[in-house]
């Protein structure tokens, strides 16, 4: 099963020790997100097992800064910002690591030769405007929502005047329509019967009355029943506010309660569940340059740690154990709870988990305070588990097989 969203980012960095790294690893809270209760609460309403792929897509009105957003998380350029509207026509899809403090330290006592992080999936969908309800971003399990919050004459706003809560009701409102549409051509269909057709008529009755299909309060066993609908209005939103450069460097904790004064104004935005976070587009373009330092707040690090908490996806690691001679590869892999250990042996190969005798668990930062896997493993800090071991987060994995 995949899981979507709009839009993260990271950046590349090439640390000291010869490893080949592609992600910048700040010490830092396993969380920087911004939320109305500080930490993110977790939104799945039931857990699915390690995914193979994460995918995050971004949405907004034309001209709101997506793109170039896109391409500073990125690190390079892949989607087209122009001052046009849809100047993006096809969804950019970019593979965008996880921040992970963990990651490097555990390939230093594999004597790993490579540290492979988690990847999201970073899409950058095309510029919405009203009556463009096409559905764009079905399949993504969570979205980014990109509001302008600048002024600026030189770059076009498609209604003439910048109004942030208006401009996200609008795309809000479209997301609405295509599920709208979407539910209405199941239904037509003589093969949605029994339990989803009475499930998709309560959707619709919501829908056409301007409700978003998470406000009407559906059951697990309903939520089960239309999942495979993929409805937009059911997908967690983190609300990206884009504004000023100046205002992000110099003010903002101003930035941050006038973000959050939107929020408290958009209908049907649940303040205990909804997430946002205060990004600058212009700022993140321009970080590169060698008078701005690295920043903690800048969404290519933030933007990941806060989907993977809405999420509630974990990391699990496998490579360390592996005799250093033959220690290719240490590697991070996304995981939702609860997954067994004999889930991520057949992830890795069918042949592994076929052959799965018994796993070496370890916890990622108990691993890290040892030279090498073997002297952890004669301390006793490594344990036996069998195929029914439930993962756990930080859980560092080495499977024996025959």
């Amino acid at each position: 099963m995949q899981v979507s969203i709009l839009i993260i980012g990271i950046v590349a960095a090439l640390p000291s020790g010869g490893l080949s790294w592609s992600l910048f690893t700040p010490s830092m809270p396993s969380s920087t997100s911004a939320t109305f209760n500080d930490r993110p609460r977790r939104v799945h309403q039931k857990p699915v097992h390690i995914q193979m792929k994460v995918k995050v897509a971004l949405v907004g009105l034309p001209n709101v800064g997506k793109s170039t957003l896109f391409n500073a998380i990125a690190q390079k350029s892949i989607a087209e910002a122009k001052n046009f509207p849809f100047c993006t026509i096809e969804p950019n899809v970019t593979p965008v690591p996880i921040p992970d403090a963990n990651l490097l330290p555990l390939a230093n006592v594999a004597e790993s030769k490579k540290a492979l992080p988690a990847n999201l999936f970073l899409v950058d969908v095309a510029g919405l405007v009203k009556g463009a309800s096409r559905g764009e971003g079905l399949g993504n399990n969570i979205i980014v929502h990109v509001v302008r919050c600048y002024a600026d004459n030189d770059v076009i706003h498609v209604d003439g005047k910048v109004d942030p809560v208006a401009d996200a009701e609008v795309v809000n409102l479209e997301l609405l329509l295509a599920d709208l549409s979407h539910v209405q051509r199941r239904l037509e269909k003589s093969t949605c019967t029994g339990e989803e057709r009475e499930v998709l008529q309560k959707v619709e009755i919501a829908l056409e009355n301007g409700l978003p299909a998470k406000s009407i309060g559906l059951s697990s066993e309903e939520m089960r029943l239309i999942k495979s609908m993929g409805l937009l209005t059911l997908k967690p939103v983190i609300y990206a506010f884009n504004v000023d450069e100046v205002d992000f460097a110099l003010d903002r904790e101003g930035a941050m309660k006038l973000a959050e004064s939107y929020m408290k104004q958009l209908h049907y935005c649940d303040l205990a569940t909804s997430f946002f976070l205060v990004v600058s587009s212009k700022f993140e373009r321009l970080r590169s340059e060698p008078v701005l330092e690295l920043d903690e707040q800048l969404s290519f690090i933030r933007l990941p740690l806060l989907v993977k908490d809405v999420l509630d996806l974990a990391l699990v690691y496998t490579g360390p154990g592996v005799p250093p001679g033959r220690s290719q590869t240490t590697k991070s892999h996304i995981l939702a709870s609860p997954s067994s250990v004999f889930d991520l042996a057949g992830k890795l190969h069918g042949d592994i988990q076929k052959g799965f005798m018994h796993a070496e668990v370890v916890n990622a930062a108990g691993l890290i305070q040892y030279d090498t896997y073997a002297a952890a493993k004669e301390s006793g800090t490594v344990r036996i588990e069998g195929k029914e071991y439930m993962l756990q987060g930080g859980d560092v994995v080495l499977i024996k097989w025959k």
